[in-house]
């Protein structure tokens, strides 16, 4: 990487970013087209410096550096979902303002606007207030933050930046099972023809023979109970498991490097590989273990923040301590232990709208937050607030499909036990929270502010470590929800390895109280994953919470098709629809109330 000027002498501290950033240079002509010249984002000094004089950024001298004294700021030249960029000697933060406190001035310099100043610092005190009462977890993903590194062969994560290894492997589970045999040269080749942009540091692929469900839920256990590894290629970890009835592939990949969508590309991208001989074209890309100057890096606190957040996060636990999971025969062991379970085709179409997709991730939200509240109320922990994460995927429409990462920010959707007196409430509370979401997600901004100005790949980089809480407060979320839909075409291997029959997919969970719950329907049927922690359910316990968990979404899957049959009836007779809007009602037929309360 080009240093750049500002160097000092070998017994000197090297220059830092905000040095070589600030230090006296040539001045460039300002326009978008200065020079002609496009820098990489590896070249963070040079790229930065662009961003300045093509006129769409503004830097704060002045006025402006009242806001950031000390620190290198550049501020986007848009009115809303500005992107701001910071440099503090070589540590780079980035987010978005709802509200930019410049007076916009298309293609001129930008200057400060009063009330514009004054609007911005009133939207961003109530959203970081907002967002501490709501809960904190997963705001890594709506900011940027990590650190510039002079030589980048020093990019390894800090150990105060890991997640704790012993809560979670970090693994997103993806297994494809086929109807006959494969060949394991051939997949050797295929995983070499997908992810030979360099050498390999290990042997990812395992085989083992499994005779029975126990052998192969051990071995399940044991591929995502290790973590991938970042700092080795590839960042996964494979199984090819032996069974009569048909193989299976797994793949344990690191959360990282890629989501859910971005895990089921490279099971497309192996399986294609396997089928053809050939590797896909156009090659997969894999931002977050690109070589690039930066390392992810938790954001400086101040004693005073520490203190605020906590306050804060305490404050609102008592007002609405959250719900945990009753336990129910946890044990030692293994983080997490898997239950899977395959829908039949009624079961499916009972709870899956192929038509309304979206109706459909209400439906399965819905009814997670009534098994767990009817799950408490059976053990004797009836009611508080229940939190479950769901991830979106922030993506654009046109962005490649060969693009594979970890492009998904949490939205968390919460209820109360009022919410909870039946499905029409609780579809109603799930329903109105990701609409919101959708409005206020500020993860969507960021990333398309990112695209904008070609940061992308820094965001990636940020995905190797998971940024804990300030205060490290666990007790935020009951569980996860990772629905990825249903696929048009399973991830087929060939006609000589047989149809494609099973896909299965889970994400891991932040903290080790959580549980996950993988979706995904296949060929009409839908496959649910329950990731559960080992110490808090056992493998008997999980299977009962599966069994409660498919009633309820049946039961609001059928609160939801009666009403729509009502409102269908009600407009074709002209009478305006009185349904459940107003949550549960004596007239809801599928209402009732558990032990407890719920």
């Amino acid at each position: 990487m080009t240093s750049g000027p500002g160097d000092v002498g070998s017994d000197e501290e090297p220059a830092s970013l905000q040095f070589l950033l600030e230090v006296d240079q040539p001045q460039l002509p300002a326009g978008p087209d200065w020079a002609g010249c496009d820098p990489s984002v590896v070249d963070l000094v040079a790229f930065l410096r662009q961003l300045e004089a093509s006129l769409r950024f503004h830097r704060d001298t002045g006025f402006g550096r009242i806001f950031h004294p000390g620190r290198f700021s550049l501020r986007e030249n848009v009115p809303t979902d500005s992107l701001h960029v910071i440099v503090d000697e070589n540590h780079i933060a980035a987010h978005v303002d709802r509200v930019s406190p410049l007076g916009v001035r298309p293609q001129r310099r930008m200057r400060y606007s009063v009330w514009r100043t004054a609007a911005h610092n009133l939207a961003g005190m109530a959203e970081g207030f907002v967002r501490l009462v709501r809960g904190r977890q997963g705001d890594h993903r709506s900011e940027l933050d990590c650190e510039w590194l002079r030589d980048p062969s020093h990019g390894v994560p800090r150990a105060s930046d890991l997640l704790d290894p012993q809560g979670s492997a970090w693994s997103v589970q993806m297994e494809a099972r086929v109807g006959g045999v494969l060949d394991e040269a051939r997949l050797r080749r295929a995983l070499v023809a997908v992810l030979g942009r360099q050498s390999f540091d290990h042997d990812p692929l395992w085989v083992v023979g499994c005779p029975d469900q126990a052998s192969l839920d051990s071995a399940r256990a044991h591929l995502q109970s290790h973590p991938a590894e970042m700092t080795a290629w590839p960042p996964l970890r494979a199984a090819l498991v032996r069974r009569r009835g048909g193989d299976v592939f797994m793949l344990n990949v690191n959360h990282a490097t890629a989501d859910g969508v971005g895990a089921l590309q490279l099971m497309r991208g192996i399986a294609s590989s396997y089928a053809t001989g050939n590797a896909p074209q156009p090659p997969l890309d894999l931002p977050a273990v690109g070589d690039l100057p930066v390392r992810p890096a938790s954001p400086p606190v101040s004693v005073g923040q520490a203190h605020y957040h906590a306050a804060v996060e305490r404050l609102r636990d008592l007002l609405a301590r959250p719900a945990q999971l009753a336990p129910d025969g946890g044990s030692a062991g293994p983080a997490f232990g898997f239950h899977l379970v395959c829908l039949s085709d009624d079961q499916t179409r009972r709870v899956v709208d192929v038509d309304r997709p979206g109706t459909s991730r209400h439906i399965m939200l819905a009814g997670l937050h009534l098994a767990i509240g009817e799950w408490n109320a059976r053990h004797g922990a009836p009611g508080r607030r229940v939190g479950v994460l769901v991830p979106v995927n922030l993506r654009p429409p046109e962005w490649p499909e060969q693009r594979v990462g970890n492009f998904s920010v949490t939205a968390r959707v919460s209820t109360s036990r009022r919410h909870r007196r039946g499905p029409a409430a609780a579809l109603k509370a799930v329903t109105a929270q990701t609409t919101r979401n959708r409005r206020s997600r500020t993860g969507t901004a960021l990333l398309a502010a990112l695209e904008r100005s070609g940061l992308v790949p820094l965001w990636c980089k940020q995905s190797v470590v998971v940024l804990q809480s300030v205060t490290r407060n666990c007790l935020v979320d009951t569980a996860l929800l990772a629905n990825l839909g249903g696929l048009e075409e399973a991830p087929s291997f060939g006609g000589e390895a047989g149809e494609t029959l099973d896909v299965w997919l889970s994400l891991p969970a932040r903290t080790p109280l959580t549980l996950c719950v993988g979706a995904i329907a296949v060929s009409g049927r839908l496959h649910l994953v329950v990731r559960y922690p080992s110490q808090v359910f056992s493998a008997e316990a999980a299977s009962r919470f599966t069994d409660c968990l498919v009633a309820e979404m049946a039961r609001v899957a059928e609160m939801a098709r009666v009403a729509e049959m009502a409102r269908v009836a009600d407009s074709r007779s002209g009478r305006r629809y009185q349904g459940p809007s107003r949550g549960v009602s004596r007239a809801d037929p599928t209402s009732r109330r558990t032990r407890g309360g719920t």
